[in-house]
């Protein structure tokens, strides 16, 4: 009976010793199998990128291509209309001539806008610290007649310390827009606030620059929208002092710099904030503060 026992019992370990090893060729298939997928994902998502930038340099070059291309006719059309319109004295004449005069310099926005967007997307920036709180300055003084005869005031809240790494030419050209942004949303005045903060990440240290207006306000939609391309927020979409291009080339300088564009408002007549992340360089914080 004892050696039917441990016959018993090494054929227990036998058969268990079987289960181990079809277990472990059944999760070498499976490792072989996911190894083999991940593989082929990996190779999907490169031919897809490659696509997806393919088609972008297309975009870029379309773009580039068509804007020469509406410009040259443009250029006499610029020149000649105000001339037209002093050579007529009919009133109801002057009026259409002023109204094709608004629609062409409309188009010529437009073509510079859809140009200084490829040429973003195009070309490298060259980052260089830069001090943040003077570029605030600079851009204030620069509109300083703009802000006062729309009875807006500037504050600018950022501290004297704080640097960023950026290419300046950009990022004067990122918060013109902005700030021409904000205009247009306080027709009667009001105040445009410029603040920023430190945001620790995984890729490093940012700064995040808030542009906070006190205009007619945004909803939620507009907000999810509002860096589209040729996105605008008015229902008629017909506003000639919008190219609805503005927001999306601040959206392509902001990706340029690794960093992220967004919008926040609490609704319509409550002003709107946008904010936005660049890296930062050197964060000093000075006992003066």
């Amino acid at each position: 009976m004892g050696e039917d026992s441990s016959f018993e019992i090494i054929e227990e370990d036998i058969d268990e010793e079987s289960k181990i090893k079809e277990l472990e060729r059944k999760l070498k298939e499976t490792e072989d199998k996911l190894n083999e997928l991940n593989r082929s994902l990996e190779q999907r998502v490169i031919e897809r990128t490659v696509e997806v930038n393919r088609l972008l340099k297309h975009k870029i070059r379309f773009i580039d291509n068509l804007s020469h291309d509406l410009a040259t006719p443009l250029v006499p059309l610029v020149s000649l209309l105000p001339v037209i319109k002093e050579d007529v004295k009919n009133p109801e004449t002057k009026k259409l001539v002023d109204t094709c005069i608004r629609n062409v310099e409309y188009i010529k926005r437009v073509i510079n806008n859809a140009r200084e967007l490829a040429d973003i997307s195009s070309t490298d920036l060259i980052l260089r610290k830069e001090n943040l709180y003077e570029i605030i300055n600079e851009l204030e003084e620069k509109y300083r007649i703009v802000f006062k005869s729309y009875n807006i005031k500037v504050q600018n809240l950022i501290r004297k310390d704080v640097f960023v790494k950026t290419e300046k030419k950009r990022l004067l050209q990122l918060l013109d827009h902005l700030a021409s942004n904000a205009v247009n949303s306080m027709p009667n005045g009001g105040v445009l606030t410029f603040e920023s903060k430190i945001v620790k990440k995984e890729t490093g240290s940012f700064v995040q620059i808030s542009v906070t207006d006190t205009g007619v306000g945004l909803t939620r939609e507009e907000s999810d929208h509002l860096f589209d391309e040729f996105y605008k927020t008015d229902e008629s979409r017909h506003k000639l002092d919008s190219t609805g291009l503005g927001l999306a080339i601040c959206k392509a300088i902001v990706e340029k710099h690794g960093g992220k564009i967004w919008a926040d408002s609490h609704g319509k007549g409550k002003g709107a904030s946008i904010h936005f992340t660049l890296p930062s360089q050197n964060i000093i914080y000075s006992r003066s503060f």
